[in-house]
């Protein structure tokens, strides 16, 4: 089974190029679709985030069709292509991509390592995928396995103690500028999970005045009403951007939702008094230029990144527990894949063995001297010659059984794969009826 992921992310890219690969929600289906068009049979999921775009492809050579896929990820509509970002993605295939996908999953190769949100997000891409019909047999178990993997790191062990999501650190992040945040007015753009988590941690500090502003003013009365904030109609955002010392967005438009030429009004309001203005969606909401204006402060995602680097070395211990979780997932599911190949390969064998012992069968006993034998002596002879084989293919039986068991699976399978002169296309077939699918490199590993 050839699974691949190609992706970018915090570690490749600052944000300023990760929003141009942003996905939102309601356009992936409409995506995965348009690639499913260049890639007919190909099983796909995407997956993005404020901090990653990532596609998981299964059924397609990846790495000879990398540029394609990079091409299709990135195509707006017929005639626009952001170019320039193909150097910024990552490829990851097989074992090593599902070892990436169960550390998302988990949290582990998160900017904020621990974080909450994460799981949530890939579930809800596999469902995306669902809609849109681009998953199968590969895909579909595999991010299973990623979620019960994320599962046992959350619970066994210590890695989600803490203040450990976006919203928290950007919460912190304020408390180290202003030092008192119950004394500070707070508007809160945007009314999703990110905004939700940010507004309770605010609560937890003591501020008493946050301001919610969100397009759906049901969805912001709602959000104010569960945290003790105040609801106010998206319009009305520049008439109390003012009154805000600090401001913390996370819309998922697709356009800066907060004007430099806002925020300047704003400052000349507050005669001087700073405004703390932190961004924390993907494309951003709040425009670059604001941090040129006087007394102005702004920061976006990839500045959180000091912070959480510190938490994060306070919680190594519980870093390693989870990536020992986290490769013992991929390990059972390598193991599940290649008893699956495996299964294949000795009846394959046992086949091979069987053929070539009937067609010599067939020739001995039709020669003049055998022919007139009775059919009990004839069937004697047959049990001895299947008895030979048997022998003959025992310990190569047993050499698959301990490689499969051992991670040598790979080299033992081609070395057979030769010695048998069993040729390339049923190498691949035998692969495509483990997975469910037809390979185009039948030389790329079984996962």
């Amino acid at each position: 089974m050839m699974v691949s992921v190609i992706g970018i992310s915090f570690h490749t890219a600052s944000v300023e190029l990760r929003e141009q690969a942003s996905v939102r929600a309601g356009h992936i289906p409409a995506t995965l679709q348009r690639i499913l068009s260049e890639f007919p049979g190909a099983e796909l999921v995407l997956l993005s985030t404020c901090n990653r775009t990532e596609l998981y492809v299964a059924g397609v050579d990846v790495a000879l069709h990398k540029d394609r896929l990079i091409e299709a990820l990135l195509t707006r509509d017929a005639n626009a292509h952001v170019a320039g970002l193909e150097q910024f993605f990552y490829v990851k295939h097989d074992l090593q991509a599902a070892e990436h996908l169960f550390a998302v999953a988990a949290s582990l190769d998160a900017l904020v390592v621990g974080e909450t949100e994460i799981l949530g997000q890939v579930k809800q891409a596999l469902v995306l995928a669902e809609e849109a019909g681009t998953t199968g047999k590969v895909l579909h178990p595999l991010f299973q396995h990623a979620f019960k993997t994320a599962k046992r790191v959350h619970t066994e062990t210590d890695i989600c103690r803490g203040r450990v999501s976006i919203s928290s650190l950007a919460v912190e992040f304020a408390e180290k500028i202003f030092e008192d945040l119950r004394s500070k007015t707070v508007m809160i753009v945007g009314a999703g999970e990110m905004a939700e988590l940010a507004l309770k941690s605010l609560m937890d500090r003591g501020t008493r005045e946050v301001l919610v502003l969100n397009r759906s003013l049901e969805r912001g009365e709602n959000l104010a009403s569960r945290c003790g904030g105040r609801a106010l109609p998206f319009e009305l955002l520049d008439d109390y951007l003012a009154k805000a010392d600090i401001v913390i967005s996370s819309t998922s438009a697709p356009h800066l939702v907060i004007q430099a030429e806002s925020v300047r009004r704003a400052s000349e309001t507050r005669r001087g008094r700073p405004m703390l203005l932190i961004d924390i969606a993907v494309p951003r909401d709040i425009d670059p230029a604001a941090s040129l204006i006087k007394n102005v402060y702004v920061y976006t995602i990839d500045d959180l990144e000091r912070v959480a680097s510190e938490n994060l070395s306070k919680r190594q211990e519980a870093v390693e527990q989870a990536w020992h979780l986290v490769r013992q997932g991929t390990s059972e599911l390598a193991l599940q894949f290649e008893s699956s190949g495996l299964r294949l390969l000795l009846r394959r064998v046992d086949e091979h063995g069987r053929q070539i012992c009937e067609a010599a069968l067939q020739r001995a006993l039709a020669k003049e001297k055998l022919s007139s034998l009775p059919e009990p002596s004839r069937e004697e002879i047959r049990v001895m010659a299947q008895k030979i084989v048997n022998k003959m293919l025992a310990e190569p039986r047993e050499a698959l059984k301990r490689a499969a068991r051992n991670g040598e699976w790979e080299q033992y399978a081609r070395v057979v794969n030769d010695l048998f002169g069993f040729k390339p296309e049923e190498e691949g077939a035998q692969k495509g009826e483990a997975s469910g699918t037809t390979q185009e490199n039948p030389d790329r590993k079984i996962l």
